[in-house]
């Protein structure tokens, strides 16, 4: 187990953080049915996470074979071109274009749960931790582990997924009102710094799985 938390630890930061989905759930925090909306935007993320370890779990990623290594290499090393032009894409709408709220917050800010999860639903398929979480299991794919130590590391990936929508809510639901002037300085300075925030996620977890894929298959 050991030996497979430190081969997923970049996987396990990417699912931790997603600037997107923390920003959004701050903003439903702050809505009049606040919790609930909350917990239906974090539960469409979830459900797109769990579906994909599941279906790695039943496809056989509880039992390794000889290619499991190469094919969890060249994921990652894809993975890693993927964050890289995300990042180009992100650099360019920043430099060519008035820094702005993305449309989907305005749509937040007056959401009901069923739009919340709905929402939640379409940014968590357009979402690059998607391809994070395929990664992971591709990683815990190749490893010669047992099937209790798969689905542990699955579940720990879950985990850091989660964390986006659980520190939020849990500092929501811990501190009440007095949360909500730390949660709107948070949420305008994430809005504020989107493109930087964006760029730095991509640049910075695409070079390093593609560095590790490289290293892996050269």
């Amino acid at each position: 187990m050991g030996s497979l938390l430190l081969d997923l630890i970049p996987e396990l930061l990417g699912m931790a953080i997603t600037p997107a989905a923390i920003a959004g759930c701050i903003l439903l925090l702050q809505t009049k049915q606040a919790l609930k909306n909350a917990l239906a935007f974090a539960s469409a993320f979830m459900l797109a996470y769990i579906a994909i370890g599941v279906a790695a779990l039943l496809g056989g990623a509880t039992h390794q074979t000889q290619q499991s290594g190469t094919i969890a290499h060249w994921a990652g090393l894809v993975v890693g071109l993927i964050f890289v032009g995300c990042g180009v894409g992100t650099l360019v709408r920043h430099r060519s274009a008035a820094q702005r709220d993305p449309k989907w917050m305005d749509l937040l800010e007056k959401a009901t749960p069923r739009v919340a999860f709905l929402l939640g639903a379409a940014l968590s398929v357009l979402n690059p931790n998607l391809a994070i979480m395929v990664s992971g299991m591709s990683v815990i794919a190749a490893a010669d582990t047992t099937v209790a130590t798969s689905i542990g590391a699955t579940v720990l990936l879950l985990v850091a997924a989660a964390l986006d929508f659980l520190v939020p809510i849990g500092a929501y639901v811990a501190f009440g009102d007095r949360a909500k002037a730390a949660l709107e300085s948070s949420k305008r300075w994430m809005l504020t710094h989107n493109g930087g925030l964006s760029m730095a996620v991509f640049f910075g977890f695409g070079a390093l799985f593609v560095i590790r894929g490289v290293v892996a298959l050269v």
